[in-house]
């Protein structure tokens, strides 16, 4: 597979758990942009079927040396992304209230945890997400299943 092929297919996804992580447009787009770099060294030695998710690893890595580097809090405006659909006013803070509680408690959790919500919620398999952490898909799995369950009590408590 070419890195031209690569970056059209998988460009978005990884740019969108960029931007959940780190909250910010700018680095996230540097971040992705540095991750492809570092990918066209070796991508000629993964296996088709295993670039998603080496791209989210070298992703990962590379938010991860840009947070230590700059030894700061990346904090942004809030990404406010939400259906512009809903009928009222009401619903609509309801919604962002609920998507920011959410995001909140995916915070709170410790890793792996937090960042194997976060590789699900961009649609990475738990195989990927075990090949990422050098670990089996059964591992992301009880995982996700215990964040899961972490992420209900955080919430119940939070309605409270």
């Amino acid at each position: 597979m070419d890195i031209e092929k690569i970056y059209r297919i998988y460009f978005d996804d990884l740019y969108r758990f960029l931007l959940y992580l780190c909250k910010n447009k700018e680095v996230a787009q540097d971040i992705c942009s540095e991750s492809f770099i570092r990918a066209m060294k070796n991508i000629e030695n993964i296996e088709d079927s295993k670039v998603k998710a080496y791209l989210f690893q070298i992703g990962k890595n590379t938010y991860y040396n840009y947070y230590k580097k700059n030894k700061r809090l990346l904090v942004t405006d809030k990404i406010e992304d939400f259906d512009q659909e809903l009928e009222s006013f009401e619903k609509d803070l309801l919604y962002k209230e609920n998507l920011s509680n959410l995001d909140m408690a995916i915070e709170s959790l410790e890793n792996p945890y937090k960042d194997v919500v976060k590789l699900r919620l961009n649609d990475l398999s738990f195989k990927e997400i075990g090949e990422i952490y050098k670990k089996n898909q059964n591992w992301a799995c009880v995982v996700y299943h215990r964040a899961k369950e972490k992420l209900k009590i955080l919430m119940e408590e939070n309605d409270e």
